[in-house]
């Protein structure tokens, strides 16, 4: 590597750590602000606070905002380097503008990198302990699994909570199906089931079956009963935050049993997976952008390239809101919905690249 490679190369580390610490110190202050109370009055120590919670929420944070990091940091170096004419007298060198990018794709490659493994999994093991602390300090209560809740417990068995309490280990508006060559054959029907810690069974309450017979269903009514069914209260222990706590092998398991039990929801687990992947890969997307947007020597200088950086930056978090809700809510497959803000800038970079200065 050349000196002019290091320096273009140190510029951009330094400057994107920089800006993470200046922003990462502003985001913590605001986060503070918000859960104060909580804070003050929960049994928490302040040592514990900060090493049980902040040091977690930190890596938590910075990997969300990592790839608009980078944006900031490419803009703000390289719009210094274009006010000082230091660009075009890179390019008077002999030096191509493609040349030149070779140290800004180095750094983009060491971040790409970084921030895949740290999604991978550094940031699960935060968040497991973040979303503890959480629970037990913060908001005080599990979260609650989504309403209308279907799953296969057993082949040819399946059972639907219309709303299920964790910390009560009881669901509402619960019932069971047995189906034999897709015809149904054993139908339960409960306003309430309450698991017994006792008597490792289930407490129905309320309930009917239904079965075939000769002159057509015959059905039981029941006021309580104890019943041992093929599912446990564990396998309603999954939070709303439990896909952020695995790592990409745990998540690629996990959507696979999702799928071998019939389970919904499975979107969310894959959009989470395929989200690490493509907001590594937005870091080289953003970078380019970046160096084609500010190494332009312009009127107005830093100011307007940190304007118009923060405008591209909204808008790809925009875009990428959107395509996720059409991925979680709709039938657009998940890996498609996560690679589309990235599908959409790459083609923008491109053109930014080639209306660049050479």
């Amino acid at each position: 590597m050349k000196k002019l490679d290091w320096y273009i190369l140190k510029k951009y580390i330094s400057t994107f750590f920089f800006i993470i610490g200046l922003l990462i110190g502003i985001t913590v202050v605001i986060d503070i602000s918000e859960k104060v109370d909580n804070l003050v009055e929960s049994e928490a120590s302040l040592s514990y606070i900060i090493t049980g919670y902040y040091f977690n929420f930190i890596p938590y944070i910075t990997a969300i905002l990592a790839p608009f990091f980078v944006l900031v940091a490419v803009i703000f170096f390289t719009s210094q380097l274009a006010s000082r004419s230091e660009i075009i007298a890179i390019l008077n060198s002999g030096t191509s503008f493609y040349r030149m990018l070779y140290p800004y794709m180095l750094g983009a490659t060491i971040l790409a990198f970084g921030l895949w493994f740290s999604n991978s999994y550094l940031v699960p093991i935060a968040n497991k302990a973040r979303l503890e602390f959480e629970s037990k300090y913060i908001y005080k209560r599990n979260f609650a699994i989504k309403v209308n809740f279907h799953r296969c417990v057993a082949p040819g068995t399946y059972i639907y909570i219309e709303n299920y309490d964790p910390d009560a280990k009881s669901g509402y508006k619960f019932s069971l199906e047995r189906f034999v060559n897709d015809s149904m054959v054993y139908k339960l029907r409960s306003e309430k089931i309450e698991w017994n810690k006792n008597t490792k069974k289930w407490s129905v309450y309320n309930f009917y079956t239904r079965v075939p017979s000769a002159s057509g269903y015959q059905i039981t009514r029941v006021a309580q009963a104890d019943s041992i069914f093929p599912f446990t209260p564990d396998e309603f222990s999954y939070k709303s935050g439990y896909k952020e706590e695995m790592t990409n092998e745990q998540l690629r398991d996990f959507i696979g049993y999702m799928k071998s039990q019939g389970l919904t929801d499975v979107e969310y687990y894959e959009v989470e997976l395929y989200r690490r992947s493509a907001s590594a890969f937005s870091i080289y997307i953003l970078t380019i952008i970046g160096v084609s947007v500010a190494s332009r020597k312009m009127r107005g200088g830093l100011g307007w390239h940190l304007v118009l950086g923060i405008g591209l930056s909204a808008l790809y978090e925009i875009v990428m809101k959107f395509s996720i809700t059409f991925s979680t809510n709709s039938s657009l497959p998940a890996i498609i919905g996560v690679w589309i803000p990235n599908i959409i800038f790459a083609c923008i970079g491109l053109y930014l690249l080639k209306k660049a200065p050479k």
